[in-house]
């Protein structure tokens, strides 16, 4: 989304807004008239200033882009929401900051609905630039939904018919259809890609887009949180005996998965319950939290090998904690059910 005080998370009050890389250089989260700004300072003095143009992420953490010309580069810091604070962005360091990272097309994919991108030809090589008023911010309904200009000119025209036409309807496709939608930005970024996202439309097959490494049956996958809710999804016992579940199955596509722990619960529970004989076997000793909160126990949180973070004056990396989504057994958190810890988890 267009980075705007609206979006953005992060503090700029003062004695909130400064990450300090050492006594002499800081950089400084200012709310300047043409915008949000992270701006450098030197020895007191400013050196440069980069503004929050584009806003990456909603809820556990934020990242920004700033436009340069026709190319977009990652700002060094970024909110995180675990800790209320500023920190590195992933992969930058702590020690100084750089203002150059390249941000492709190939992250906007992911994070908007459409970019345009153009090969330039010039003495330094072949670069790649984007074609800024093409951007689509955030991810609309073309994106599950299929091109639908034909869709509203058609009821523009007859605004009486309310079956839809020229467009998909979700409901049409079959269970790997509706999880290949959603896999295509959340199966991970470790395969050789072989088609834009941007071309992807519902009822593709995924594999026509990406192809995976060859399986390895002496090593065990080992996803990360990042991105891999699918692939975690896949090798569940709860997904591998269902012939029917998708990933709205438990999220509903037109919001921001925020619905809480009572809410998810009660979708496990639609399937695990003491009449199919599936239940919790530990629930008799959990008492009635296990109605609010089998969330923490069978999808706990854990840490992400592909983002962490440094606080500024901090040599130790902080982790970033995303739920997993390969439901199963964890023995710590069954450690919490016998030691009676899991009562005391906030909902």
């Amino acid at each position: 989304m267009a980075a705007s005080n609206e979006n953005v998370q992060g503090h700029f009050n003062t004695g909130q807004n400064v990450f300090d890389y050492n006594d002499s250089t800081k950089l400084v989260m200012e709310d300047r008239d043409s915008g949000l700004y992270q701006v450098l300072y030197i020895n007191g003095r400013e050196k440069q200033a980069y503004r929050f143009d584009i806003t990456f992420g909603l809820r556990n953490a934020q990242t920004w882009l700033y436009w340069q010309d026709d190319k977009t580069y990652e700002l060094p810091v970024s909110y995180y929401a675990s800790v209320n604070s500023w920190a590195t962005s992933p992969g930058f360091s702590a020690a100084h900051p750089d203002f150059k990272r390249f941000i492709g097309k190939d992250c906007f994919e992911c994070h908007s609905s459409n970019m345009r991108s153009e090969l330039n030809a010039s003495t330094a090589g072949i670069t790649e630039v984007m074609v800024k008023s093409s951007l689509v911010y955030g991810i609309d309904c073309e994106r599950c939904h299929g091109p639908a200009a034909n869709h509203v000119n058609y009821h523009t025209e007859y605004p009486l018919i309310k079956t839809a036409k020229y467009i998909t309807a979700i409901r049409s496709l079959n269970q790997q259809q509706k999880l290949d939608m959603c896999a295509v930005c959340h199966s991970g970024n470790d395969k050789l890609k072989l088609e834009s996202r941007f071309r992807f439309r519902p009822g593709d097959t995924l594999a026509n887009f990406f192809m995976s490494r060859p399986p390895d049956a002496a090593v065990k996958n080992d996803f990360d949180v990042h991105g891999n809710q699918y692939r975690l999804l896949s090798e569940s016992q709860c997904f591998l005996g269902s012939k029917k579940m998708t990933c709205s199955t438990c999220h509903n596509p037109h919001k921001d998965a925020n619905d809480g722990l009572v809410f998810y619960s009660q979708k496990c529970m639609s399937c695990h319950s003491e009449a199919t004989h599936n239940f919790c076997s530990v629930a008799d000793s959990l008492g009635p939290v296990i109605k609010n909160n089998c969330i923490d126990c069978h999808m706990p949180r854990k840490p992400s090998e592909a983002i962490s973070f440094q606080l500024a004056g901090k040599t130790e990396t902080s982790s970033y904690l995303l739920r997993t989504h390969r439901i199963a057994i964890y023995l710590a958190e069954e450690k919490k059910k016998n030691t009676g810890s899991l009562k005391n988890i906030p909902l």
